[in-house]
């Protein structure tokens, strides 16, 4: 039996508490030491898990030659710097998204990493979602004919946040499904951004990527709006597909594209009561929490050398160059970048 690899983990924000859920209950990895620098935090852990060490100095996690690797929750600014040093001491990181704020710090760690013969993954965990996945395999099989485009909606009344604007925060989710789904980076990007609650973070914006072919992905992301949306839409020439994150039933629809009955008289109400005939299909799907899978693959990627994180140091370096073009493009009046 294979022993199990020790982990660290700094922060116990918004995703720290779930990875200590899901390292507590692996039969793979054991959770040694818990980093956050809010001792009242700590503190509401530590009384849960009595044989965890906890501590507010990540130097603790860093100088422990026994922890193998390390989960990185903290703020995005934070990330390059804690990573890198996490990299040098020995460490593989799985580090939450963006992996930093510029391409440039990607690469960096992307080539320490290398040197070290360490894994480096990033938490992009919608490459680890069922239903994207199944996306991804239709669209790859031609299932629903030529990817026509896509729509994204990804909004709600918050959090709002002090470390990065909405582009990073939100957008990063759905630069990454797109790109995934499509199996290629964008060429291009046209946006437009507002700053409404915070001076110079923008809280909506509103994006459109190019990818080759003219296959165009309308992106908006908003920490402001009335209703909490998760949609990705891809429009097919066959099929149509809909992911509604938010549902709890019918995630998935796979839409045929059908015959327009709507009658030519022209009344109003013939115009109401029009239909588009096409069947509906809603795949039962098994749905395992994403981000189980995304650390039960990283515990594989460590054990086995070979094996290569899906969202790797150049996954993650190609989702900020985007990011990176989105916000030049904001700050030229959406101006065309050229990725």
């Amino acid at each position: 039996m294979q022993s199990k690899v020790n982990f660290g983990l700094i922060g116990c924000g918004y995703w720290g508490p779930n990875f200590i859920r899901i390292i507590q209950n692996s039969r793979s990895a054991k959770l040694s030491r818990v980093c956050d620098t809010d001792a009242g935090r700590l503190s509401q852990f530590a009384e849960r898990n009595e044989r965890v060490l906890f501590s507010e100095n990540i130097e603790d996690i860093i100088n422990d030659d026994k922890i193998e690797a390390v989960i990185v929750c903290t703020p995005v600014q934070s990330h390059f710097e804690i990573t890198k040093k996490l990299l040098l001491a020995g460490k593989h990181v799985l580090c939450e998204k963006p992996l930093a704020n510029t391409s440039a710090h990607c690469e960096e760690l992307d080539r320490i990493a290398n040197r070290a013969g360490k894994k480096l993954m990033v938490g992009h965990v919608f490459e680890y979602n069922a239903v994207v996945l199944h996306m991804k395999k239709l669209i790859a099989a031609h299932d629903i004919g030529d990817v026509l485009y896509m729509q994204f909606a990804r909004m709600g009344l918050g959090p709002i946040r002090k470390d990065v604007n909405v582009v990073f925060d939100l957008a990063s989710h759905d630069v990454s499904i797109a790109a995934s789904l499509m199996g290629a980076q964008p060429i291009s990007v046209i946006a437009n951004g507002a700053c409404f609650v915070q001076p110079g973070i923008e809280d909506v914006a509103f994006i459109q990527l190019e990818f080759a072919n003219q296959v165009f992905a309308n992106i908006n992301v908003s920490w402001i709006d009335p209703i909490k949306q998760r949609i990705v839409k891809v429009v097919g020439s066959k099929k149509m597909l809909l992911f509604d994150d938010v549902s709890t039933t019918e995630k998935l629809k796979i839409i045929e594209a059908g015959k327009d009955y709507q009658v030519s008289s022209g009344d109003f109400g013939s115009f109401q009561l029009s239909t588009k005939d096409g069947e509906v299909i809603i795949p039962n799907l098994l749905h395992p929490e994403p981000l189980i899978e995304e650390f039960n693959h990283f515990v594989n990627c460590i054990k086995n050398k070979d094996l290569v994180p899906v969202t790797n140091a150049k996954h993650a370096t190609s989702v900020v160059t985007t990011l990176e073009a989105i916000q030049s493009s904001i700050h030229n009046k959406g101006a065309k970048i050229a990725i």
